[in-house]
């Protein structure tokens, strides 16, 4: 399939035709197995994460897990730095550029998957008790911190460190999607993230524990109120079809039941009440109320015991450990190589992560160094969120702003909203990023980036001339022009794509008239990017 297609009028339609017509093809289905293929195409159209493909589909790519050699006729170059830089990144600078092609390949994926020093919190208030007003301010205070909290993890991943840290961040908090219109304690959030954030290459059988008794959770999912005398479904049955299995893969009605008979007891801790009547809660921790468990026997997944909440995590993963193994890997393989898991490249990951005991770190070291993570069918074969392209373009623009609201309101408008996802499931991603309007919007603000340095006071002040000089060499259109092709785009183009843009970028005058100190090259190179971010291959990694 020609990757630019997806974006042509089109759009997805014809790209699932186009798939489905290669397809079949390699496939070779006889009597009726291309509609067998097109059903299977679309009814994949949605989100699959974890869940493996309707049908099997041919490998893209022969090429596994073991290590990436780059070679003279397939060399370790700017082009694969970018795209490995993009992939672990929202977006790469020509300095981290540069930077990473100063290692070899597997150094610099030890350096984006080293440990970092946490960032400062985002203020005191996250360590004080929590406490609801919710008179007539309208609980301000909540409501400002909340605030706050959104603009700096925006901040973080905006100004964030050469590290993968910030991307699986976001993968958690997708993975486990929490929303703050249900749970809107600042406090509980922030421990919420704060648990991703010093977990995102740690043990998944213990984030699933944490999880599972993090205030947060016990407030989006109901089980605060899940007490002996009235067992609450609501966790017991996600923590099975959206967080360690996957829908109806190894588990039955009376196992949800069960399941949440066993997470009995958990709730958020109250710190007593306030002089003026408000109740405080504590803003870290839940508390188990020995009270509210149930004591009595329960069978989960063929298990009989007297389970609790640590039994059930425990029981997942010894008694489905292929599948939650299988689950996990399919939602990372998805995030970081390609949409349509490679079942054969899954199943090594999730073997490794057994054999290590549910640590991520040595499956995602794998995966980043691995000559299929490198192969040409993977590069640009990722749709870019809206933070991997609109916060991507500031970076690699390198412009400094403080402008946080703004961009965190831009990226909302584009579909992704921080702290805010739009169902227990998280966001569809992946193709849902794209749509006709969608499309005009990312258009609009990238637009706006570069046009913003005009005004006598912007938010995203940008100096084009300053920013090629840097980039490239200033005298040379051609140069330029491929040198900013090859910073925004992981696909390389023809001789006649290239040539298009340079013609936009010279917009009538001859390469040999190009003068970076002619007033009117300001207006070029701001033609130029506009139309680079407009083309198909920005919308990829």
């Amino acid at each position: 399939m020609n990757r630019r297609r997806f974006f042509t009028t089109a759009g997805a339609a014809a790209a699932t035709a186009a798939l489905a017509t290669k397809v079949s093809s390699a496939a070779g289905a006889p009597g009726g197995g291309e509609d067998r293929i097109q059903s299977a195409l679309r009814e994949r159209k949605g989100s699959l994460k974890g869940l493996p493909e309707p049908l099997s589909l041919p490998r893209r790519t022969a090429a596994g897990l073991e290590p990436w050699v780059p070679t003279p006729q397939n060399p370790w170059d700017r082009r694969h730095a970018v795209y490995l830089l993009r992939r672990t990144m929202f977006g790469a600078k020509k300095s981290d550029v540069d930077f990473a092609l100063t290692k070899t390949p597997g150094e610099v994926v030890d350096l984006l998957l080293a440990d970092k020093p946490l960032p400062a919190e985002p203020g005191a208030w996250v360590n004080s008790n929590y406490v609801y007003d919710n008179g007539d301010n309208n609980d301000k205070e909540n409501n400002d911190n909340l605030n706050a909290l959104r603009l700096w993890w925006t901040g973080l991943i905006v100004n964030q460190d050469f590290s993968i840290r910030e991307k699986l961040t976001l993968f958690w908090h997708d993975h486990w999607a929490t929303e703050t219109d249900v749970v809107n304690q600042p406090q509980w959030n922030y421990w919420f993230i704060d648990l991703f954030r010093r977990n995102v290459l740690g043990n998944f059988k213990q984030m699933v524990k944490d999880v599972t008794i993090s205030p947060c959770m016990l407030v989006y999912l109901d089980g605060r109120y899940n007490v002996k005398s009235r067992p609450n479904e609501n966790y017991a049955r996600e923590l099975m079809e959206l967080h360690t299995l996957g829908e109806g893969n190894g588990y039955t009605e009376d196992d949800v039941k069960a399941g949440a008979r066993c997470l009995t007891g958990w709730t958020i801790k109250s710190l007593g009440k306030l002089p003026n009547g408000k109740t405080q809660w504590d803003p870290k921790v839940a508390v188990f109320n020995s009270a509210q468990w149930d004591t009595g026997s329960k069978t989960f997944l063929g298990k009989t015991g007297n389970w609790a909440y640590g039994d059930v995590v425990d029981i997942i993963f010894s008694e489905r450990e292929s599948e939650v193994a299988k689950y996990i890997c399919r939602k990372l393989y998805r995030e970081f190589v390609y949409e349509i898991a490679d079942e054969t490249i899954i199943t090594q990951m999730a073997a490794l992560l057994v054999q290590n005991a549910w640590d991520l770190r040595p499956v995602m070291t794998t995966l980043l160094k691995s000559a299929h993570f490198f192969d040409k069918a993977n590069i640009g074969a990722h749709i870019t969120s809206p933070y991997e392209y609109f916060v991507g373009a500031i970076r690699a623009l390198e412009i400094q702003t403080t402008a946080l609201s703004d961009i965190y309101t831009a990226t909302a408008a584009l579909g992704l909203q921080l702290l805010l996802p739009p169902n227990v499931k998280g966001w569809p991603a992946y193709r849902s990023w794209i749509s006709a309007s969608r499309l005009a919007s990312r258009w609009g603000a990238t637009d706006l980036l570069i046009d913003d340095g005009k005004k006598p006071t912007p938010k995203f002040p940008f100096d084009p001339v300053a920013w090629v000089t840097k980039i490239s060499t200033p005298s040379d259109a051609h140069k330029i022009t491929q040198d900013v092709i090859e910073l925004f785009y992981d696909i390389p183009l023809n001789a006649y794509q290239t040539d298009v843009l340079l013609n936009k970028f010279l917009s009538g005058w001859r390469d040999y008239e190009w003068d970076i100190a002619n007033p009117g090259a300001v207006e070029r190179i701001r033609g130029l990017l506009k139309a680079v971010l407009r083309n198909s291959e920005a919308q990829l990694i």
